[in-house]
């Protein structure tokens, strides 16, 4: 039972991990809301093997390698610029990270 166990742990690391974002650079990207899973790897100082971000269902970057260095609160602003009030700004999520090339 434990082999089994390893195997599946060693081949999710292999598994891209697959982000949808709202805003992305070469150091840093913005998702709605929270990711329990990129909070646990930012606390655990884990490496990302392969990070893909995703904008709009299309990818946008690939990074191979990286760590999760920081995280911040931010609001986003609404996708459509309208005076209804269901419109409202969008809770979000900044993480930084760096390559360990």
């Amino acid at each position: 039972m434990t082999t089994i166990q390893f195997y599946k742990t060693m081949s999710n690391e292999r598994q891209p991990l697959e982000i949808e974002v709202r805003k992305w650079d070469a150091h840093s990207f913005t998702i709605e809301g929270v990711n329990d899973q990129l909070e646990r790897l930012l606390k655990e100082q884990k490496v990302i093997r392969t990070l893909a971000l995703r904008h709009n269902g299309k990818m946008v970057r690939i990074s191979r390698d990286v760590r999760l260095k920081a995280r911040k609160d931010i609001n986003l602003a609404p996708e459509l610029e309208t005076t209804s009030t269901d419109n409202t700004p969008v809770h979000g999520t900044t993480f930084e990270y760096e390559g360990l090339d």
